[in-house]
């Protein structure tokens, strides 16, 4: 695609989305460019669709963006977000690209803004991650980053009806991408957080984070599989238990054939490892 230099705007003839924002971010003087900028107003672009005529853009889908930006980082980021595209839609409408101005559809619930805030800044602490919960993590991110791409492009043929009152495919296509933008922040915060805690030296002989673990119950006889993983990564049900559970800290540093006593309400439970495998 040719983009348009600085003063093309001034012709007023019709141009994309994405010229239009190349041109404004050539405008930028070099003090004032940066990075993160010039990425938002990409991802605006894209969300609406970078081929399309700017004059093509209506309140609903700037009124749609700002929504789904509130659940893709939250907290104070999310100001910084719609500010650069504000500024954008204002520059265009200053050069005569478009008639409305849609810089004032772009809003932030501010309660919903500080309860996000308040989650991130909770969220930034240090977590611990096995190897294959970070690669399960990882996995997920780009599963839901996939689904980006189809769910703006239905919010935006969903928004092209006028009646946005009582226009549900609208209304439920809104709600599965904020879904999916707030678990892509939670998974993004995550990964920036975590640290890989690395397998035991002793590898298949003392129990460890990462560890599966045979163990017999002395009082029953039956035999339970379990394998040991970090806090944000337990999951009872599907046989992981936290490494700071009561039976997963009784595990830690020991071996096979040795036995474990832990507390629980109904009084001690008696255990037996049978087998440790990494």
């Amino acid at each position: 695609m040719t983009t348009r230099g600085p003063t093309d705007l001034q012709s007023h003839q019709p141009v994309t989305i994405l010229e239009a924002v190349g041109v404004y971010v050539r405008s930028f003087k070099k003090k004032d460019s940066n990075s993160s900028a010039q990425q938002e107003l990409l991802r605006f672009a894209n969300w609406c669709g970078a081929d399309r005529m700017i004059t093509d853009i209506g309140p609903p889908e700037i009124g749609a963006y700002g929504e789904q930006a509130v659940g893709v980082v939250g907290g104070s980021h999310v100001a910084d977000r719609l500010q650069e595209v504000r500024k954008f839609l204002s520059f265009v409408r200053k050069k005569g690209l478009i008639e409305q101005n849609l810089a004032s559809h772009l809003r932030i619930r501010k309660t919903q803004t500080r309860g996000r805030r308040d989650q991130q800044d909770n969220q930034q602490n240090r977590i611990e991650l096995t190897p294959d919960g970070h690669r399960k993590l990882t996995v997920d991110l780009e599963k839901l980053i996939a689904q980006r791409v189809p769910l703006a492009a239905v919010i935006r043929q969903a928004a092209a009806d006028k009646d946005v009152r009582e226009n549900a495919p609208l209304e439920a296509a809104r709600e599965q991408l904020g879904y999916v933008e707030s678990r892509i922040t939670e998974i993004e915060i995550k990964l920036r957080s975590a640290v890989v805690v690395a397998r035991s030296k002793q590898r298949g002989k003392a129990v460890a984070v990462g560890s599966t673990v045979v163990l017999k119950d002395l009082s029953a006889g039956r035999q339970t599989k379990y394998t040991v993983v970090t806090a944000f990564e337990a999951a009872p049900l599907e046989g992981k238990i936290s490494n700071v559970s009561p039976v997963g800290h009784a595990l830690l540093g020991r071996t096979a054939g040795q036995e474990i006593e832990v507390a629980t309400p109904r009084g001690p439970l008696g255990y037996r490892i049978v087998r440790v495998s990494s």
